[in-house]
């Protein structure tokens, strides 16, 4: 075993939260044979407020691939403020994200990411479709199962090309090596693993608790991704599971939006029905005037997009919960486009069009123009389907047929979207995989209770998900469930007094008590929305 590290901090030459500390730490490329090389890995910490410090905890954004040391940059007084401020923050950018390696690449800038994508985009292509639900949308939809399947092949054959071998070494289980090693070299060999994850940070939470039951101190798994089907199912076999809340969710935000004077899509008299009507009269427009120009993601450009590109921002809106109202004003501003008005009404800001498919909110990084390194190379495609089991057989034209009955069946809205949104459907023509994955069953007691938290509605990890994780068939009476009553992604999209408790609680050493069953064992409301005041549905 790799003996730990002295480790080195110094202020961070870059940061927005002052007082935050960065270093770097090699490790082994495969850390079953050190002969391979090592490979730095790059960490921040806030340090504790406190004289003596309370404890520390490493954090994960999510992905696969969000840079842990941008978060602590970025958020680490606003995480400080949740967990205490006696304890550390600390965060590393995971395997081929930021400033760890390996080195993976791809593209060699913006024009070139962007050369290789558009075609995807433009009419008669894939991205021209609307929501599946009339037959002539889905013959010219299943025309493009080739040009598609061409673009997955040169994906994996670009990817084989420029980083061969490097690939089979950013998995999941490396990672969690890394993460112990970290732990380790900083805090004391030995010492439990305090982590919080959220997204794909939840798998990293949850193959530590399978990989190092014993080491599991003080771990908090916040917006469930199915670890148990991550490891264990073909991804395609199971992206369904992605969007089982996602409509649930949208109707949620009108909920919220309806007759508030601070939602800009809602007059004083509409309802929740009456804003789902709207919604989905400003998509139909946008199916039926695109002019099939690539999509230009900016305020001018907005206008111009297709079903496709509206009904995304709409979903990475509602990712941001209660937090933000980028979907509010990008939808007003659309209805008034729309409806020919001249003039856009005093209420409405344009909203921040800056965040497309796949690139990360978080990134403060300076290369590549607007795109961070690691969204360029899609280390997302690398870990995901790199830890993905085996896929002999699934086709492309099986990966539609399956977008168009979830379309039909189970998101009207949402469900067409995968083929453009969805790092699952390039796995069935990904050949690299990681060296060490976790196919097995996740019910391995860990040493001390895990918290597993979602909200009620999460357009991406459904609380589904995180109910599954907690229940009598995986971890049990080994984690306690917490449920916000609100939507967006991971508890952290909405403010949440009672959230807030059950964390500090939680960290002291006061688990929630265990109600016996496989429902929440603790229910939470959200304080407030940004619309004001908590619909009464909600709980």
């Amino acid at each position: 075993a790799l003996a730990p590290v002295s480790v080195t901090w110094s202020d961070c030459p870059q940061t927005i939260t002052p007082g935050v500390q960065c270093a770097t730490v090699q490790v082994p490329l495969d850390w079953a044979d050190e002969s391979k090389g090592m490979i730095p890995i790059a960490l921040s910490r806030l340090p504790a407020k406190t004289p003596q410090r309370e404890g520390y905890m490493f954090f994960n954004p999510g992905g696969p691939g969000g840079s842990g040391t941008e978060f602590v940059q970025y958020l680490g007084g606003e995480m400080q403020a949740i967990i205490g401020t006696g304890w550390d923050v600390i965060s590393w950018d995971p395997r081929g994200v930021g400033g760890s390696g390996p080195n993976i690449t791809l593209f060699s800038g913006e024009t070139d990411y962007d050369a290789f994508w558009n075609p995807l985009y433009g009419k008669g292509h894939v991205g021209a479709h609307g929501n599946l639900t009339i037959s002539s949308d889905v013959d010219l939809f299943m025309t493009q199962v080739s040009a598609f399947d061409g673009v997955a092949r040169s994906l994996n054959q670009k990817m084989i090309e420029r980083n061969g071998d490097l690939l089979k070494y950013v998995g999941t289980c490396a990672v969690v090596r890394d993460l112990v090693y970290l732990v380790d070299s900083v805090y004391g060999q030995g010492n439990d693993v305090n982590f919080y994850g959220i997204s794909y940070g939840t798998v990293i939470a949850t193959y530590l608790t399978q990989m190092f039951p014993d080491r599991v101190g003080r771990v908090l798994i916040d917006g469930v991704l199915d670890p148990e089907k991550y490891g264990n199912r073909i991804p395609t076999k199971w992206m369904e599971v992605d969007i089982y809340d996602l409509d649930f969710t949208l109707k949620s935000w009108t909920e919220a939006c309806a007759g508030s004077k601070d939602c800009p899509l809602s007059t004083r008299y509409d309802t929740s029905s009456t804003l789902l009507t709207k919604i989905d009269t400003i998509l139909n427009t946008a199916y039926e005037r695109y002019d099939g120009s690539i999509p230009v993601l900016n305020i001018s450009g907005v206008f111009k997009w297709p079903y496709d590109n509206v009904a995304s921002f709409i979903q990475g809106g509602l990712y941001f919960g209660m937090l933000t109202d980028d979907n509010g004003q990008l939808l007003a501003a659309l209805e008034q486009y729309q409806s020919n008005s001249t003039r856009l009404s005093g209420k409405v800001v344009p909203p921040n069009i800056s965040i497309p498919i796949g690139r990360s909110p978080y990134s403060i990084m300076p290369s590549y123009d607007t795109l961070p390194r690691e969204t360029l190379n899609n280390i997302a495609f690398a870990v995901f389907c790199g830890d993905a089991v085996d896929d002999g057989s699934t086709t492309t034209e099986e990966i539609f047929k399956e977008t168009v009955r979830i379309s039909q069946s189970t998101s009207r809205i949402f469900g067409s979207l995968f083929p453009t949104s969805s790092m699952r459907t390039m796995c069935h023509k990904w050949t690299s995989r990681a060296v060490e994955r976790l196919p097995q069953k996740f019910n391995r007691p860990p040493k001390n209770i895990v918290l597993v938290m979602s909200t009620m509605g999460d357009p991406i990890t459904p609380y589904y998900s995180a109910r599954r994780l907690a229940s009598s068939n995986l971890l049990g009476n080994k984690a306690r469930l917490v449920r916000l009553n609100s939507i967006g992604h991971s508890t952290q999209s909405s403010n949440s007094t009672c959230i807030i408790d059950v964390v500090k609680k939680y960290i002291a050493g006061t688990p929630p008590d265990d109600a016996g069953n496989d429902e929440a064992d603790v229910s939470c409301n959200p304080d407030n929305t940004i619309f004001g005041a908590v619909p009464s549905t909600w709980s």
